[in-house]
């Protein structure tokens, strides 16, 4: 052991000790003529467990330091029974040196041998055992692993409540009154813990907590409390009630003001299941499990009252079991009160989440005697790791489709412009075998259904949502017996974490991308273009199979007319179509091709005569292997060394498609065969037009990704980063949208103007973004607003179902992502979201069909924290502006689509709060300079529940700043909408933050149930943002 003399010094000159006094102590002597060792007169001193020892106490033990000192562990204190009188010995483990030591007295040796034998951190901890068995063996409670309350939030709640996913059989709502100001003369900060005993139990076990209130000698708790589960409650349990008034928040000091005991059934038996009773201070009686009316002697001493009121949800709770049987005694015997029923509806959401955490609260409203009863749910998506897995999937077929092209094209891969193909080829390949490795992975995954903060940075989990959660606010009005329902999807953003962010975002590669590919007229890129219109070919391709087959149903039984109108539908979209294949770029870049093409054909060529002369060389055996794999000839997909035009092969289904329309005008003008007849006529040539047009769109892919090779010429490897980090990206969107609108759907089905408002104008999807413009959080945003855009590329339909435990199905478009970031490697993507008959027969016709729904994403993001504030100062936050414009535009489009079908929302009305009022201030505020303009989130929110959109919040890990967003949201609800009393605002957002599901959620991610806020930190969030003192602190996650 290492010790410092001077403070060792001070430690034997200062303070009090154990004991003190004067002893024998065999020591070594130091003369010319004495050796060896004998007792000599010391002064000892016990401080802890440490033995000094003085040569003379009245100069030494003044003004010099110490002879030695003697650490008291791992010795023994023994009687030395052999050489003197009252002598004993210290003995080290270990050591064969032993200090002895003689007393002047018998008593003086066994208070010397008492103290030092219980100076040791050994004895200690056997003395702090036996306390802790005692203390247990009188409360029933382990006070170091069930301490009392000094956490806020605490970590021991609900631990009696069982299954939290459940609704509680009974609930209670509590209230105190005149309790008694603390010692300064100021009002106390309330706070009730109870517990809860059943008999023939004897211990009583810690149950729940209410919320803390500041300054209040009448508090008004809001947070209710549940007993019991689905399958009822003993009503003959009792509930102890202790009120503390918590001195400092931050440690949780706090001191104990009263208590009361009652039974569930005195609660219920009471008139409007409500009781009234006194807090007494003693609770001696109450630990020991004695009620306090059976006392003798004078009456504890009053501390307030506690008003206890009760209800009963919708569960197996049978009132059978509190009937009163009077005694002979009893005049006025009680009867049971009627039951007021409160169903929070939390089996809606077991199909789509799992591990449902709920919270109940009770408020004040604008008119004193209503009051608001207000559910809170946060549940783990299903969807988490099943949507992932699905995309991983279809990415997989993708990039083996994507391989196929680019083998095709291989045959020019000696061409000396395209040496790059190999990079393209290795990338694709390396692609699929991680992606493989990803997908078997997570099949085999048995973890849980979200992944935790502390888990972002896990390669093996990267396409895996964070914190992925929904949360639930329901409100019911007791005075009007109605019930709100407001859902918010919290989840991390969508960033590919795992790969940082050393050269950007999203948007910032793509942009790099782009940079080097060519331009039309320096506006448009070529790629974007050839997206864009492979895009449109695909859907006349799709139209004109569509009319074809309807043609054919015709000619079996339909009219003349009807034949008439379909063939002029077609010979119009034909004629589209041709258009399109005309375009410059395509022609261009088909040219090139086969020219090319007829390159390598003649070296191939010429190969082949080498080799019949002898010529065996390397490079002649690869030019004739390379012309073994030459196709497009003709219209068919044959070997061959010759390559047919593209103009050749566009003249043939133009003339396919006249053949077509030449053979019903015959039919139907010159009656050319009998009625019945009339399908074998034209079914050969439908079948030779969709063959030609199956021909014109494959060969299209392949020119397009010649045109594609050609412009990454030199960035496969960014191109390669870019699509392995937007299909990321792109993952966590898709689930968190899937999540937001299975639950949307389910909500709403019953709601007729908002089926036909998503058939006709699509799901508007607005997310709320926390991040900050500054370091890592700048190449958040950038993958951030990517992956939200790309979302506009996902449709959405209904299949209909017996089984309901299938998952929604993920599928390709048949659409490339276009747009300014167009990917010819990934294909738009459908979700089939399979409904039972009874909500399915609630759908429009058009939906049941499998009609599309259409997706409008939005993102507005204002940053909060410290961070934001250095962007403000000396960063840049010029991506976020432009954002939060751009998107305004997006909002305004939506909403001009659905006035135009629907009519105004505001309905003639005007002033705040109406649609015109919010749009104007939204624009407003987008558009101003302001730092930390929080208004254009809550103004967005606003506009999003207007139109029955889906709510999405997010910061880094949806832990800290995205609690604090969707609690300040709740509460902005039930002000606007519910007439929230305005002296509960803040309040409820400090309940909400500190007893609500939030705390849950970072208990479930870090292991604590604390906010990541410092005080630091804290000084530059907005007021409103900020959490209670208590449930913040330092935390590793």
């Amino acid at each position: 052991m290492r010790f410092n003399n001077k403070e060792l010094a001070y430690l034997a000159h200062h303070g009090t000790f154990d004991k003190q006094g004067s002893l024998l102590m065999k020591d070594k002597t130091d003369g010319l003529f004495k050796k060896g060792e004998e007792y000599q007169k010391r002064y000892l001193r016990l401080k802890g467990n440490l033995l000094f020892y003085f040569k003379d106490k009245d100069k030494s033990v003044t003004s010099e330091p110490p002879l030695g000192v003697l650490v008291i562990e791992r010795c023994t204190v023994e009687l030395d029974l052999e050489a003197v009188d009252f002598g004993f010995l210290i003995v080290y483990e270990g050591e064969d040196h032993t200090y002895k030591f003689q007393a002047p007295s018998e008593d003086e040796r066994d208070e010397w041998i008492q103290v030092i034998h219980t100076a040791s951190y050994e004895c200690l901890k056997m003395q702090l055992q036996s306390l802790r068995e005692q203390i247990q063996a009188k409360t029933g409670r382990d006070p170091i692993t069930q301490p009392p309350p000094t956490e806020f939030g605490m970590e021991y709640e609900t631990q009696s409540q069982g299954n939290a996913s459940d609704d509680p059989a009974l609930e209670i709502c509590l209230s105190c009154n005149d309790l008694h100001n603390d010692v300064s003369g100021q009002p106390p900060n309330p706070f009730i813990v109870l517990s809860t005993i059943v008999p023939p139990q004897q211990t009583w076990i810690q149950h729940s907590n209410t919320e803390v209130v500041e300054g209040s000698n009448d508090p008004q708790f809001l947070k209710t409390i549940g007993f019991g589960d689905k399958d009822g409650v003993d009503l003959n349990m009792r509930v102890k009630i202790t009120v503390y008034h918590v001195k400092e928040r931050l440690t949780g000091t706090m001191s104990q003001l009263g208590h009361a005991i009652f039974t569930l059934k005195d609660v219920l038996m009471n008139v409007e299941m409500k009781s009234k009773m006194r807090l007494v201070e003693n609770d001696f009686l109450v630990t020991m499990g004695i009620p306090v009316s059976s006392k003798r002697g004078p009456d504890p001493l009053d501390c307030g009252t506690v008003t206890i009121m009760a209800w009963v949800n919708d569960t197996n709770l049978s009132l059978s079991q509190i009937v009163y049987i009077p005694s002979e005694t009893d005049s006025n015997p009680k009867k049971p009160a009627i039951v007021r029923h409160r169903s929070k509806r939390v089996d809606t959401l077991r199909p789509h989440y799992k591990n449902i955490i709920t919270r109940t609260f009770r408020f004040d409203t604008t008119k004193g005697d209503v009051k608001l009863l207000v559910h809170e749910y946060m549940g783990e998506s299903l969807f988490s790791l099943d949507i992932p897995i699905q995309l991983l999937r279809l990415w997989i077929e993708e990039e083996k489709h994507v391989l196929s092209q680019l083998q095709d094209i291989g045959q020019m891969f000696a061409h000396g412009r395209l040496r790059a193909l190999q990079d393209r080829l290795d990338y694709c390949t390396s692609m699929i075998t991680m992606y493989e490795q990803h997908l078997n992975f997570l099949s085999s995954f048995k973890g849980p259904c979200f992944k935790a903060s502390c888990k972002k940075g896990d390669k093996e989990l990267e396409f895996l949502p964070l914190n992925l959660h929904l949360q639930r606010m329901t409100v019911i009005n007791e005075e009007k017996n109605t019930t709100g329902w407001y859902d918010a999807i919290t989840v991390g953003a969508f960033t590919a974490y795992a790969q940082k962010y050393k050269h950007g975002g999203l948007s910032r590669l793509l942009s790099q991308l782009q940079e080097s590919h060519s331009t039309e007229n320096n506006s448009v890129t070529n790629l974007s273009l050839a997206c864009d219109l492979v895009n449109s070919i695909y859907d006349h391709k799709m139209s004109i199979s569509k009319d074809c087959d309807t043609l054919c149903r015709l000619a079996s039984s339909g009219t003349a007319e009807e034949m008439t109108e379909i063939t002029n539908s077609l010979q119009q979209k034909i004629k589209e179509l041709v258009e399109e294949c005309d375009s410059p770029l395509v022609q261009n870049t088909a040219d090139e091709y086969n020219r090319i093409k007829v390159e390598l054909s003649q070296n191939s060529s010429q190969s082949s005569l080498d080799s019949l002369s002898g010529d065996t060389t390397p490079g002649a055996k690869v030019n004739e292997d390379t012309g073994k794999n030459l196709k497009w000839s003709g219209t068919d997909f044959v070997k061959s060394p010759t390559a047919e035009p593209w103009e050749m092969t566009r003249l043939n289904m133009e003339a396919a498609a006249m053949c077509l329309i030449s053979i019903v005008d015959d039919l139907v003008v010159g009656e050319s065969a009998e009625r019945s007849k009339w399908l074998e006529e034209i079914n050969p040539a439908v079948m030779k037009l969709k063959s030609f047009l199956e021909i014109v769109y494959q060969k299209i892919l392949l020119i397009v990704m010649f045109l594609n090779i050609k412009e990454h010429r030199g960035n496969s490897r960014l191109m390669h980063i870019v699509r392995y980090r937007r299909d990321v990206c792109f993952s966590h969107a898709l689930t968190t949208l899937v999540s937001g609108f299975v639950t949307k759907i389910t909500s709403c089905i019953s709601n007729e103007e908002f089926l036909k408002q998503i058939q006709e104008v699509g799901i508007f999807c607005q997310f709320e973004g926390l991040l900050s413009c500054h370091g890592d959080e700048m190449g958040m945003i950038e993958d951030f607003c990517v992956a939200v855009d790309d979302l506009k590329f996902v449709r959405f339909q209904f299949v209909k179902t017996d089984d309901p435990s299938v998952s929604p199905t993920v599928f390709q478009d048949g659409h490339f992502k276009s747009g300014a970031f167009g990917d010819f490697h990934r294909h738009c993507v459908c979700v089939s979201i399979p409904l039972q008959d009874e909500m399915f027969n609630k759908l429009p016709n058009e939906l049941q069909r499998g009609g599309k729904i259409s997706v409008t994403p939005v993102l507005f993001n204002i940053g909060i924290n410290e961070q934001a504030s250095l962007a403000d100062k000396i960063g840049d936050t010029s991506l976020q502006e432009k954002i939060n414009t751009e998107n305004v535009t997006k909002v305004i489009s939506y909403l001009e689509k659905y006035e135009k079908i629907f009519g105004s929302l505001d309905k003639g009305k005007s002033g705040q709060g109406t649609m015109n009022d919010l749009k104007s201030k939204l624009v407003y505020n987008t558009a101003s300079k302001k730092s930390k303009n929080t208004d254009v989130l809550k103004l967005a929110a606003e506009i999003c529940r207007k139109v029955n959109g889906i709510r999405v919040t997010s910061c880094k890990s949806a832990k800290d700043r995205t609690s604090m967003s969707v609690t300040l949201e709740q509460v902005y609800i039930l002000q606007q909408e519910h007439d929230l009393a305005s002296h509960v605002f803040s309040q409820a957002l400090d309940c909400f933050r500190s007893e609500g599901v939030r705390r849950e959620n970072t208990y479930k991610n870090i292991g604590s149930r604390k906010y990541a806020f410092n005080s630091f930190q804290l000084l530059y969030v907005p007021k409103l943002y900020r959490p209670p003192n208590g449930t913040y602190g330092n935390v590793q996650g």
